[in-house]
């Protein structure tokens, strides 16, 4: 099946973004925007140690396991920890106006797939019985999907979701970072990538009864390219190896899910 049949573009009515025009164009509610953000921001915290991210899906397998046994993390520069914490922002202001709204039933809602030890937050449950996926976009990544669709990550990603909520649709809605601009796309479950997503799981699986890692990339191994650059492990990947339960270190508690460093 072709991404263009798997990400269809609403046409007329368009479930997420016309709610959310709705509540900014109108008189907003800074008492209720207050007591929707308490509510996000108060939710339990996420344990990522131990567990394959659903955000994860079609990354780099061997930073996934590095994920999983909670290695050290490269420090972030300032510029890319301005954009993540405008994309998380990014976030917050669509959860809240859906809340107001009472389109979104739910944000930040943990998901699980005991067999895949599979773990994910979506950015949020619809009232349609619908996943949400919010993805903040530079000009040129935005002007690309607005063309084709879709970016191919983004909706394995999204199936990964799926496969750890038990969904068989979501919207997807890109945010424009330099001009808010929005594009909203309805994703169908597709079962041919959710094999692929479970494939992979299955090699991650099967990696870690076997206490290895996998391979790097040959782009991490000369230290080059995007993956390289963005890898939150980079300094630690090339030394590290599969530790042990007892070895690792406390559990990691996120209190918000991010997304991939590529979209903001």
């Amino acid at each position: 099946m072709k991404l263009a049949d798997v990400a269809k573009l609403q046409r007329g009515d368009f479930y997420v973004t016309k709610r959310y025009f709705e509540y900014v164009t109108g008189p907003r509610n800074l008492e209720q925007e207050r007591d929707a953000l308490q509510q996000i921001m108060t939710r339990g915290p996420r344990i990522r140690t131990n567990t394959y991210s659903a955000s994860g899906a079609g990354r780099c397998l061997r930073e996934r396991q590095l994920s999983f046994i909670g290695a050290k993390k490269a420090l972030i520069d300032e510029k890319s920890a301005n954009i993540f914490a405008n994309g998380d922002y990014v976030h917050l202001r669509h959860q809240v106006a859906g809340l107001i709204q009472g389109y979104i039933t739910e944000a930040e809602v943990s998901v699980r797939n005991e067999e895949y030890n599979l773990t994910g937050t979506m950015d949020g449950m619809l009232d349609n019985g619908r996943g949400l996926e919010l993805k903040s976009i530079n000009m040129r990544g935005f002007d690309q999907v607005a063309m084709y669709g879709p970016k191919a990550d983004h909706i394995l990603q999204i199936h990964s979701y799926m496969l750890a909520a038990g969904l068989d649709r979501f919207q997807l809605v890109y945010e424009n970072k330099n001009d808010q601009r929005l594009k909203e796309f309805e994703v169908v479950r597709d079962e041919t990538l959710i094999k692929k997503v479970v494939e992979e799981l299955k090699i991650l699986q099967e990696a870690e009864k076997a206490h290895v890692l996998l391979p790097m990339l040959a782009d991490c191994v000369v230290q080059t390219g995007t993956t390289y650059s963005w890898c939150q492990y980079r300094k630690s990947c090339p030394v590290a190896r599969f530790t042990s339960p007892g070895e690792r270190k406390p559990p990691i508690r996120v209190q918000s899910a991010t997304t991939v460093p590529s979209t903001r």
